[in-house]
């Protein structure tokens, strides 16, 4: 692919965010039905996958502070919705500092859901026995922290049908 074709790409998924950002902003972006992630979100352009020839920093997970495992929706899986959300969080060598958590929806720009998730945040964990996320492909990274600093990044993608 050549560097105009990606640029060309990145304009477009630009506009489409653009768009969708417009759209949020216009509908009040706060309420979002109980959606965690909502139908107007999961429709914004992807994030580029701009990893040929490129080195992926930042991709892998990060697993120097608390444990976060993720055991549903697992990574790839593909589900009906309700989606059933299950993590797992454990302190590696200090205790997990919740106050740090964060989710985002990873898209052409990343959506801040952490605010939709704390309601179902306990020091063991998520759990979300029936979310309500519209079909299609997503992918979602997890940040914790424990009390000492030390970050862990875990990133999941699923498809909801």
């Amino acid at each position: 692919m050549d560097t105009r074709t990606v640029m060309r790409s990145l304009k477009l998924a630009g506009l489409s965010n653009l768009i969708g950002l417009l759209l949020l902003a216009t509908t009040g972006g706060a309420d979002t039905g109980g959606w965690l992630i909502t139908p107007e979100e999961a429709a914004m352009a992807p994030a580029a996958d701009v990893t040929r020839g490129i080195l992926e920093i930042g991709r892998e997970d990060l697993s120097v502070g608390p444990v976060i495992d993720v055991v549903e929706p697992s990574n790839g899986s593909r589900l009906p919705m309700p989606v059933h959300v299950l993590i797992h969080f454990a302190p590696f060598s200090e205790p997990v500092d919740l106050a740090s958590l964060k989710v985002v929806l990873i898209k052409f720009i990343l959506v801040d859901i952490t605010d939709r998730i704390r309601p179902y945040v306990t020091p063991e964990g998520i759990q979300v026995k029936e979310a309500k996320i519209p079909p299609g492909k997503h992918r979602v990274r997890i940040t914790l922290a424990d009390q000492a600093g030390t970050i862990s990044i875990k990133e999941v993608s699923f498809e909801v049908l």
